[in-house]
């Protein structure tokens, strides 16, 4: 599906006109999109105007402007035929589950390794002894990426990009190179192998790309062999958590990292917030748990969900 670029224009007309606006200048679905659509109805209005079933083209649905959110789906071993992600790869050790990261990568739309993320690759499929797809691109500086690791993925159907610019992370630079693809593919959703361990620097310059680039329509997750994370934006949101996690009382977090949060309120925790403030030097919610397999957050500006994704005994 092909987006509009609406640069500070808003819809003030009613949804009948602005669809008819939008099929008589087709053109502008053949641009980029660099805006937010911060209200559903203007997504339903351009997924309608272009013929799309707005139901089967985000991997959280909206109701009643609530976001749904079902983290089981992302490493389910039956991934539905309509649900499009891409799949990268950073220069992290991997320590995910085998057949969690074989089944992520050999179903994903677009695969890309990210300069020492190729090393890691590597590594992983000679441990796990898997014969799995070559990524389609591998990308960054090229400061990291071994010159044995080039000779491995050394295939006409891979495209090197070189990303040089060094105010961004090549993790940034991946995500913006792959932007035309993702529009291309209609894919709205990218899952992250790398993990929350080692340096804290990586850390925090990982979930600095989720707030620059986690919109409306592009949801970026953060996998690692014991958690999964991403950006809740403003708003209300229901995650379904798998009914294992509930009994294991694994553990979650929502952390306010970028800004205060001064109202949030839950659902569904064993500790919920109500209309409080979540700010570093005062409380962040970490090392919570369940009560419920559906967990309720309204917040007013931006917060990290993370959570604990395999139960105890499958680890």
């Amino acid at each position: 599906m092909r987006w509009a670029t609406l640069s500070i224009f808003h819809f003030q007309i009613t949804a009948k006109l602005a669809a008819k606006f939008l099929r008589q200048n087709s053109d502008l679905f053949y641009s980029k999109l660099h805006v937010k659509l911060y209200r559903w109805e203007y997504i339903q209005l351009l997924m309608c105007a272009n013929g799309e079933n707005f139901s089967s083209n985000f991997d959280r649905c909206k109701l009643n402007d609530t976001r749904l959110w079902s983290p089981s789906e992302l490493v389910s071993s039956c991934p539905k035929a309509n649900d499009n992600y891409a799949c990268i790869v950073l220069n992290q050790s991997l320590h995910l589950p085998t057949d969690i990261a074989k089944n992520i990568w050999q179903n994903a739309k677009i695969r890309c390794l990210v300069d020492g993320g190729a090393n890691c690759w590597k590594e992983f499929i000679h441990k796990s002894n898997e014969s799995l797809n070559f990524p389609e691109y591998i990308t960054g500086d090229f400061d990291s990426i071994t010159q044995e690791t080039r000779k491995y993925f050394n295939s006409p159907y891979i495209k090197y990009q070189h990303t040089p610019d060094q105010n961004e992370t090549d993790f940034t630079k991946a995500v913006l190179f792959l932007q035309p693809q993702l529009e291309a593919n209609d894919i709205h959703k990218v899952i992250v192998f790398q993990e929350t361990a080692g340096r804290l620097d990586h850390i925090m310059a990982n979930i600095n790309t989720l707030h620059k680039l986690q919109s409306d329509i592009l949801s970026i997750y953060l996998l690692s062999s014991s958690s999964l994370s991403w950006l809740l934006l403003p708003g209300k949101h229901k995650i379904i958590v798998p009914k294992e996690l509930v009994d294991c009382q694994h553990w979650c977090a929502l952390i306010p990292i970028g800004s205060k949060a001064d109202k949030v309120t839950t659902t569904g925790l064993k500790w919920n917030l109500t209309q409080s403030p979540l700010e570093f030097g005062f409380m962040v919610s970490t090392s919570n748990t369940y009560a419920s397999k559906e967990v309720c957050v309204d917040t007013d500006s931006s917060l990290i969900w993370s959570m604990g994704l395999f139960a105890v005994d499958e680890l």
